[in-house]
C-alpha cells in the first residue's frame, strides 16, 4: 500500500499525495507550502462563495481543493481526473477537507466520448491520452467524455471558471465543447506549455469562438490582454480567456483590463500627468526611507537628483503598489517603471538599478527579464568593489524590504539576489536538483535564509545525498 502525506497549503487546505520526494507535487508542496503557479493565488481571490467551477486535469487536487475552499459549501466544483490511482488520492483530499461541494469525475475529456489509453508516468502531472506513434509506456484504459456531454448530464449553468490542464489535449477538448463554449461564458484558465512545446495556436482557436486571451500580471493580480504576436516570456505556462460579457464583469471588479479599455483610456488619460501631480506623494522619501535597508542608505541617497530617471522609475513602482488606485493607473505605473528601468540598465547598469529591474520585472510577469537582471547583478556583486548603493533602489525581493542589512550591505544584497535567483530561475529545486545545492548553502552561510530556503536545502540534501 502506498504511503501518503497530508500537506497543508494556503487557506488551510490539505492535499493528500504519495509520500515521496521523487514526485513533483509532494516535493513542491513540502518546499513552498503551496503550488508554484501564480495563477492559483489569483483564482483564490476570483472565486466567491456559491459560485461554480470546473477543473479538467485535477491531478492530486491542488487547484480543485483551493477552488472548493473559495466557493464554499454553497458552491460547486467538478473535478476531472482520469488516472485511477491519482483520483483515489484526490478522493482522500476531498474527504479530509470535508468538501461536499466537489464532484469527482474519473474521466478524461477530449473531442469525443468513449474510451482511450492514458499513458502513466511516475509524475502524474504529465499523464496524457496516448497518441499514435507514442513510445511504449505503461497505460490505463480510461473513460473519455466531452464538455458538451457533461453540459447536458450536469445541467451546467453560470460556470464562473473552467481550468484546463490536459497535457496537449486542450485543442480536442475545445472541439468537444463547442456547445458548452457557445452557451456558457466562464473565465477559462488554460495551459499553453506541455513539456517543451508552447501551444499558442490555442489563442487563435479561442479567438474564433469569441474568447479573448489574457495573461496574469502577478504583482497586481490583474489580467491584461495577451499579445500573441510578441515573443512570450520564457516562463509562461498558462493563459486566461473569456468572452466580452465576462471581461466586463471582471473589469468592474478591478481584475481585468480589456484592450479597448486600455486604448480608450490612454487617449484620455496621460499617466505622465498623474505622475507629475503625485510625484512627492510616492517619492522614495515617503515609500522607501522607512524600510530598514533604505534607512541605512538614506543619507547617501539625498545626493541623487529628484528628477532622475531612476528616481522616477521607483516612484512609478510605488504608485503601482497603491491598492486605492484603479487597475489602469496601477498597470500604467508598473509598465512605465519597467520600461524606464530596462532602458536605464541597457545604457548603464551601475548602482543597483538591476536590483530594481528584477523586482519590477517579476511583478510585471517578465520573469526572464528578472532572472537575467539578477544574474548580471550577482556577477557585478562578485567583483572586488561590489556595487555603489548611493542611488535609491528596490530590494530584489519583497521579503528583504523588512530585513536589516546589519554590518555589511553587500552580504545582504548577495543573500537577496541569491534567494530571488533560487525562486525565479526555476519553478522548484525539484527540477534543478543538486545543481542548486551550492547556491542554497551560500544563502545559509550569509545568515539571511528564509524558512523556505532552509527547506529547499534540506530537500536537496535529502533527495541527493
Amino acid at each position: 500500500m502506498t504511503r501518503t502525506s497530508i500537506l497543508e497549503i494556503a487557506g488551510g487546505v490539505r492535499v493528500v499525495t504519495p509520500d515521496s520526494l521523487n514526485l513533483i507535487t509532494p516535493y513542491v508542496l513540502y518546499e513552498q507550502q503551496d503550488w508554484f503557479e501564480d495563477e492559483i493565488n489569483f483564482l483564490r481571490g476570483l472565486l466567491r462563495p456559491g459560485q461554480h467551477a470546473i477543473d479538467v486535469g485535477a491531478n492530486y487536487g491542488v487547484y480543485t481543493l483551493s477552488m472548493a475552499k473559495a466557493v464554499g459549501p454553497t458552491g460547486s466544483v467538478w473535478a476531472f481526473e482520469p488516472a485511477s490511482s491519482t483520483a483515489a488520492f484526490l478522493a482522500q483530499g476531498i474527504a479530509i477537507n470535508e468538501f461536499t461541494q466537489v464532484v469527482l469525475e474519473p474521466s478524461a475529456l477530449s473531442r469525443q466520448g468513449g474510451t482511450a489509453q492514458l499513458t502513466l508516468n511516475d509524475n502524474s502531472e504529465v499523464n496524457a491520452l496516448a497518441r499514435a506513434g507514442d513510445p511504449a509506456a505503461a497505460t490505463e484504459t480510461v473513460r473519455v467524455v466531452t464538455l458538451d456531454e457533461c453540459l447536458q448530464r450536469y445541467g451546467w449553468q453560470d460556470i464562473e471558471l473552467l481550468k484546463i490542464d490536459a497535457e496537449g489535449e486542450e485543442a480536442n477538448i475545445i472541439e468537444g465543447g463547442r456547445q458548452f463554449l457557445e452557451q456558457l461564458s466562464p473565465l477559462i484558465l488554460y495551459e499553453v506549455k506541455a513539456g517543451d512545446a508552447l501551444h499558442l495556436e490555442l489563442v487563435a482557436k479561442f479567438t474564433a469562438l469569441g474568447f479573448d486571451s489574457y495573461r496574469l500580471v502577478p504583482g497586481l493580480d490583474l489580467l491584461v490582454p495577451f499579445d500573441a504576436t510578441s515573443k512570450p516570456d520564457g516562463y509562461l505556462l498558462n493563459l486566461f480567456c473569456c468572452k466580452k460579457d465576462r471581461a466586463a464583469c471582471l473589469s468592474e471588479r478591478g481584475l481585468l483590463l480589456t484592450a479597448s479599455a486600455i486604448a480608450s483610456s490612454k487617449a484620455e488619460y496621460r499617466f505622465e500627468d498623474f505622475l507629475e501631480e503625485h510625484d512627492h506623494e510616492y517619492g522614495w522619501r515617503t515609500t522607501l526611507a522607512t524600510l530598514p535597508y533604505a534607512a541605512a542608505c538614506a543619507d547617501l541617497w539625498e545626493s541623487t537628483p529628484d528628477g532622475s530617471a531612476a528616481i522616477e522609475a521607483l516612484t512609478c513602482f510605488a504608485i503601482s503598489r497603491d491598492t486605492h488606485l484603479n487597475a489602469l493607473e496601477r498597470f500604467s505605473a508598473l509598465e512605465s517603471s519597467l520600461q524606464s528601468l530596462v532602458d536605464l540598465c541597457k545604457r548603464e547598469p551601475r548602482y543597483l538599478r538591476l536590483a530594481s529591474l528584477a523586482r519590477v520585472a517579476r511583478d510585471f510577469g517578465a520573469r526572464t527579464v528578472a532572472v537575467t537582471a539578477l544574474q548580471q547583478l550577482f556577477d557585478l556583486l562578485s567583483k572586488p568593489k561590489g556595487l555603489d548603493p548611493s542611488e535609491p533602489f528596490l530590494a530584489p525581493g519583497a521579503r528583504f524590504d523588512t530585513i536589516h542589512p546589519r554590518a555589511d550591505i553587500q552580504d545582504w544584497l548577495r543573500a537577496c539576489v541569491l534567494e530571488e535567483l533560487e525562486r525565479l530561475s526555476a519553478f522548484s529545486s525539484f527540477f534543478t536538483g543538486n545543481a542548486t545545492r551550492q547556491r542554497l548553502e551560500r544563502i545559509a552561510s550569509l545568515g539571511y535564509a528564509s524558512d523556505e530556503m532552509q527547506r529547499r536545502l534540506l530537500l536537496v540534501r535529502t533527495r541527493f545525498p
